[in-house]
């Protein structure tokens, strides 16, 4: 990680000596503080693998980059640097040449301070990209972190608008933008540039996800070969660093297609780890129609084709909601709706003890190569594609409604005006299960309306424009959470999907390269041919997380019950939080695992117990 500061006059706010990234890792000496003129500049180094490189130009100007650059043989060729050149310095000469034209011709995921001699802090990140930065500006001064922590030990206070903490609640920080939970802190923007000159901020923001150009290929078998060949290269330069890699691997489509290019890749008597989450084998929720509970039976026939896996399965024994949240806090200073699952802390802590340095993920599969196309019921309608239509409805799985309701509820109610949609979902579905906010506090802030403004209407995406906008924006923020994670378990991250390339020609390929003849995911089966068990290539059932919810959860209604009350006593909360509402949840709770009862129970619950935790977090009285 990073953490840079300058100064720019007399009786600065920070005394940059002071930069930290506020744990151990100075005593550890795995943190580097740097003083360059009027300026600092703070490098965090994990115990396996250094994060965050610095550089200095032959101009003078300084340059911290956190992150890596796919195409860095490409870039050092047209630069005339040499092939090894410390990433911080390609990327300062880089800027330096082409301005902000170099964000658009390095690949890579990323986040960078450039502080040149003339003293304008310039802030970037990539597009798609999981690292952050966070900046604060006051009194001839300003810093800059990968994680708010930084500026807060410079003594910053940890601020926050309690409308924050209602939109915690409703998941709606994707909506931010720059802003963040804290009233002096904001975020750089992917794929922008932030500069900040003595006091004036401004913003770039060069690229944007909409404006992509089509891609059409000649024939059916050229996209599944360009899709092979993109991951392929998104495998390459990931295992580049990788000297014990490992990957969270599922019993779908994505992590197994992303695990057999690394199987592939890797140098014979090389191994693999991969790490799964199982469910407790008592007190699971009944299994739903088309879903499936488990990815162990899955994982273990796709190992069985790759003798240099070794799987590892984690059913969390002992591991449940509030995990690790107090030290999540402290290494993040954030609080997202995710943190109420805790599938993946078991897989996490496995992947740590086998001494893993990189641990490698599919998320965004779905978003990408192994992409369903929900939008082609919309988009097969208004086109007139209608045999195409009727196959996918007749073909989707669990849903045993006649045809006609199918057509009415995927099709066409996806049509009409918004207030319409969502009155017809509550008069067949009933009332959305809302968070716990108390209605006053809904009604002035808006947020049912925000919340489906953002979500949707209980639906899939409508259009492929909504479906773009949704990948975006869940790489948009979070990126606290990824760095804390990243922190207490020693290793980084990966996803092996968020390679721009990749993300970018799986975002404007034609609807028909994902649903054909009823069938969706049609670009991962065909990648998947040969490469997955037949039998998990064809599957068409859905996995499902935390189905032991209720075993794990149950023990614990003493414990929510004592957090509530917690809240209850805090002025600030209580008016937010609706406390009986709460309370009355709590003493309902239900004597039996339901797929219902844990929307409408467990987890309005536990954001309620996440968001107050993280309230008294912020005000010192954890």
């Amino acid at each position: 990680m990073i953490a840079a500061g300058i100064v720019w006059g007399d009786n600065p706010r920070f005394d940059l000596s002071r930069l930290s990234f506020g744990d151990a890792a100075a005593a550890r000496g795995d943190e580097t503080l740097s003083r360059m003129g009027d300026s600092a500049v703070l490098l965090r180094h994990p115990p396996r693998q250094a994060h965050g490189k610095t550089a200095r130009t032959q101009s003078g100007t300084i340059v911290a980059f956190n992150g890596w650059i796919d195409n860095a043989d490409e870039i050092s060729r047209e630069l005339s640097l040499p092939a090894d050149s410390n990433v911080a310095a390609l990327y300062g000469a880089a800027t330096e040449t082409w301005g902000i034209a170099a964000e658009r011709r390095i690949v890579g995921d990323y986040a960078a301070i450039i502080i040149p001699a003339d003293g304008v802090m310039r802030l970037s990140r990539a597009p798609w990209s999981k690292h952050g930065l966070f900046y604060t500006l006051a009194n001839s001064c300003a810093v800059a972190a990968s994680v708010p922590r930084v500026l807060f030990g410079l003594g910053l206070e940890r601020s926050v608008d309690p409308a924050r903490y209602a939109e915690l609640l409703y998941g709606l920080a994707p909506s931010w933008g720059a802003q963040t939970y804290f009233d002096e802190v904001s975020q750089v923007e992917q794929g922008s540039v932030v500069t900040i000159d003595r006091g004036s901020v401004q913003k770039v923001q060069w690229y944007d996800p909409h404006a992509l150009s089509a891609t059409r290929l000649a024939r059916d078998e050229d996209y599944v070969e360009q899709a092979n060949a993109l991951l392929a290269d998104s495998v390459r330069h990931a295992l580049g660093p990788a000297v014990r890699p490992g990957i969270l691997l599922s019993g779908g489509l994505d992590s197994p297609l992303v695990a057999a290019e690394i199987l592939d890749q890797l140098p014979e008597g090389r191994r693999l780890k991969s790490f799964t989450f199982v469910p407790l084998q008592e007190g699971n929720e009944p299994v739903l129609p088309a879903h499936f509970h488990s990815d162990g039976p899955a994982v273990e026939a796709f190992a069985a084709l790759y003798p240099a896996l070794d799987p590892q399965f984690i059913d969390n024994r002992g591991i449940a909601f509030g995990h690790m949240l107090d030290d999540t806090f402290r290494t993040s200073d954030a609080a997202y709706p995710s943190l109420i699952a805790s599938e993946f802390r078991g897989p996490w802590q496995a992947a740590s003890d086998a001494g893993c340095d990189w641990l490698f993920t599919a998320d965004m599969g779905n978003q990408t190569f192994s992409c369903e196309g929900n939008w082609a019921f919309v988009e097969f309608l208004r086109t007139g594609r209608f045999g195409e239509l009727m196959r996918l409805l007749r073909a989707v799985p669990g849903d045993d409604r006649p045809l006609w309701r199918r057509f009415a509820a995927r099709s066409i109610l996806p049509n009409l005006p918004a207030a319409i949609r969502s009155a017809v979902r509550t008069l067949v579905h009933g009332d959305m299960a809302r968070p716990l906010v108390r209605r006053e506090v809904r009604e002035r802030l808006d947020l049912d309306a925000r919340y489906r403004a953002q979500y949707g209407e209980r639906e899939w995406v409508r259009t492929r424009r909504d479906f773009v906008s949704d990948a975006w924006s869940m790489t948009s923020g979070g990126t606290e959470m990824t760095a804390a994670a990243e922190d207490l378990y020693g290793f980084r991250f990966r996803t092996i999907p968020q390679y721009r390339p990749l993300l970018e020609f799986c975002l404007t390929i034609p609807t028909d390269q994902y649903v054909r003849h009823g069938e969706q995911r049609y670009l991962a089966r065909r990648m998947a041919i040969g490469r997955l068990p037949e039998a998990q290539r064809t599957n068409r059932r859905y996995g499902r997380h935390g189905v032991d919810w209720f075993e794990r959860e149950t023990p614990r209604l003493a414990l929510m019950r004592e957090e509530i009350e917690r809240i209850a006593d805090d002025p600030v909360m209580n008016a937010i939080i609706d406390v009986e509402g709460a309370m009355e949840l709590l003493d309902n709770w239900p004597d039996r695992p339901d797929y219902r009862a844990k929307l409408e129970v467990f987890m309005p619950l536990a954001a309620a117990v996440v968001a107050g935790r993280f309230a008294r977090y912020v005000d010192g009285r954890n």
